[in-house]
């Protein structure tokens, strides 16, 4: 029987204010703390962010919060609005309990550098015609060890391949964390020597704006379900401002052991 069936759900919280003491990069959403009047539970909180109101949300908080204040790092793009939600959340035997997500919440980015509103602009219409939305599954560098391949001697997994970790050394291997548009330049070839003899790979090239930083080995996952893992990567500043994120991609071969990473769902459906 599912517990989460028959469980009492919390109100999301209200009266949320955002505001960027510090930066216009940095912002700050506080609410009002919600309470259990009944059975004195303690709640926590998630918080989402999206790039329009009606769009897809995603979480941006590692773990649950225990206090009413969020503070969150955004990118200065001109005229660039962050939509945010927020639940109340509570534990039973260590399981989550969410109620449904707040009305959103609008923070309008204003950064006012003529050069830079014209070169983002155009980046913004180069993503919207011809980018596509990727999910993005960071490498992960902490967690709980793999028992499977460990080496505690060499401080890292001992099997690239291993079915547990993926290679990292950490359970799960990878972390799924939210999805980006990402615009694919034109595929350059290289040839590998492998056992079963040489083998042409298809290395696309790709950009985005998005801030999260991409690292080597990353894996990013296309609508069609093909993995690219991230060969490399740099961020281009100009004017003193960031532009965007260039790398490049290998597409694994389906029958690459990381198409069995674990997928979640990194938009929940919520009303």
């Amino acid at each position: 029987m599912d517990i989460n069936l028959n469980t009492k759900r919390f109100p999301p919280p209200i009266n949320i204010i955002i505001s960027y003491p510090k930066h216009q990069s940095h912002s700050v959403i506080s609410w009002d703390k919600v309470i259990d009047k009944e059975e004195d539970k303690q709640i926590f909180y998630n918080i989402y962010r999206g790039l329009s109101k009606d769009g897809l949300f995603y979480k941006i908080n590692n773990h649950l919060l225990n206090t009413n204040r969020f503070d969150d790092t955004v990118g200065i793009n001109p005229n660039t609005t962050y939509w945010y939600k927020i639940s109340s959340v509570y534990l039973i035997d260590n399981k989550e309990i969410e109620g449904n997500l707040s009305q959103p919440v609008v923070y309008q980015v204003n950064n006012l550098n003529r050069w830079f509103k014209k070169m983002n602009e155009r980046s913004m219409w180069i993503l919207k015609n011809t980018a596509v939305l990727f999910d993005l599954y960071k490498r992960k560098t902490e967690g709980d060890l793999c028992k499977k391949c460990y080496d505690k001697v060499r401080g890292n997994a001992g099997n690239n391949n291993c079915p547990n970790c993926f290679g990292t050394g950490f359970v799960g291997g990878y972390e799924g964390i939210t999805q980006i548009y990402i615009r694919q330049k034109p595929i350059q070839q290289s040839i590998d020597l492998q056992n079963n003899g040489l083998v042409v790979n298809n290395l696309p090239g790709s950009w985005t704006i998005s801030k999260i930083q991409i690292k080597n080995r990353d894996i990013l996952i296309n609508p069609q379900g093909q993995l690219f893992s991230v060969l490399n990567s740099h961020q281009n500043h100009a004017n003193g401002f960031y532009f965007h994120q260039e790398m490049q991609l290998k597409e694994l071969d389906p029958t690459d052991p990381l198409y069995k990473i674990q997928r979640v769902t990194l938009y929940p459906e919520y009303d």
